[in-house]
């Protein structure tokens, strides 16, 4: 995921490239909705309006954004299993 996900943050040209970390995500309020993978979500989306919505021209956005889910899911489940959540 590096090259093309490093790619995908300069083409969705966020100001902020952080990502939410698992302790954010776990303290927030409960009414607050926060996305790990905003990132390659925007980036998905502006891909899909500059190419007028055809998705084949955008499948490395949407891979970038399943393997960010993957991976986030990933690491809650590996806490939750530690633990270490509240």
């Amino acid at each position: 995921m590096s090259d093309t996900t490093s790619d995908i943050r300069k083409y969705s040209q966020e100001k902020e490239v952080r990502r939410v970390t698992l302790s954010e995500f776990e303290n927030k309020k409960s009414s607050k909705f926060m996305d790990p993978c905003a990132i390659e979500a925007k980036a998905s989306f502006k891909c899909l309006d500059e190419n007028n919505y055809d998705k084949n021209l955008c499948s490395e956005y949407f891979a970038a954004y399943r393997e960010c889910k993957q991976m986030w899911v990933q690491e809650r489940r590996k806490a939750r299993l530690s633990g270490s959540t509240q």
